[in-house]
């Protein structure tokens, strides 16, 4: 049996390149994991040269942690975060569920011109809508309260396109029967056509959640006070002209990276079938 040696060694430098570059990606995680235990004195004496003391606490300390939770009253801007994302993701998923049932479903003049238009809002950038969006909240008097960090982004084109994919997988015999049978456009929603794109939602559900717990500057212009502020804006005031301290940083970035791994390592079987399953068509 002839060993093809080119073969295993082209493998061999492809696993021993992928390995290099994954330790290149983790190695900012790793030193923030250790960091956020590190006292605010050995934070930085062994940056270099790079040794293990670089990544492990040799004094390791919860009192950064205590500091952010108790002092800082760190644990209301984790709140907020949560409320925002479990606010975020629900309204998302209902209106553009909405929307894009009645597009992949319901025959209508302009249906298409509506989708493209519809897509079309994907290609203008957060910074083109900022102002508009800003001065439209402010006209309603919305301004520094809780419902203006959700209620201008539960429209997502995004996830339009994605839930119109699915729903138009869906065969449109059951959707006509349905009707035929008397069923209600309501009831077809939710009873039937909802638990068919279950991998969507979640898909969907994921990256509104990353979205909202990761927002900063919207948070940032349209709230005055601290009490709906986000776990984004409250490390970025651990900046300041005084002083910055690295300590409370590097463990409030830990903390406010917990629920994304959570939340991920948990659905991640989901989140791939729902952004695959969409765009193969048979």
């Amino acid at each position: 049996m002839r060993i093809d040696t080119t073969a295993i060694g082209r493998k061999t430098a492809l696993y021993m390149l992928l390995a290099i570059l994954t330790i290149l990606f983790l190695m900012p995680y790793m030193w923030m994991l250790g960091s956020a235990f590190k006292p605010r004195s050995e934070l930085f004496t062994y940056v270099f040269p790079v040794s293990w003391k670089t990544f492990i606490p040799l004094e390791p300390t919860l009192r950064n942690f205590s500091r952010l939770l108790n002092e800082l009253g760190f644990m209301r801007n984790i709140f907020n975060s949560l409320l925002l994302a479990a606010a975020t993701v629900t309204g998302s998923i209902l209106v553009c569920g909405m929307t894009a049932f009645v597009l992949a479903m319901i025959e209508f003049p302009g249906r298409r011109l509506l989708y493209l238009l519809i897509m079309f809002t994907m290609m203008v950038p957060f910074e083109a809508r900022m102002i508009p969006t800003f001065l439209v909240v402010q006209g309603l008097g919305l301004s520094n309260t809780f419902t203006a960090l959700y209620l201008p982004w539960l429209a997502d084109a995004f996830l339009i396109f994605l839930f119109t994919n699915h729903f138009s997988e869906i065969p449109s015999d059951l959707y006509h029967a349905a009707v035929i049978d008397g069923c209600p456009h309501r009831k077809v929603f939710w009873r039937i056509m909802l638990p068919n794109i279950v991998p969507a939602l979640i898909s969907g559900g994921l990256i509104k959640f990353f979205i909202a717990w990761d927002a900063y500057v919207w948070p940032l212009i349209i709230l005055r006070s601290d009490k709906w502020q986000v776990i984004g804006v409250a490390i970025a005031n651990l900046f300041t002209d005084q002083s910055i301290e690295w300590e409370l940083i590097f463990a409030g970035s830990l903390l406010s990276t917990v629920p994304i791994i959570i939340l991920f390592f948990f659905l991640q079987k989901y989140y791939i079938a729902g952004m695959m399953s969409g765009g193969v068509k048979e």
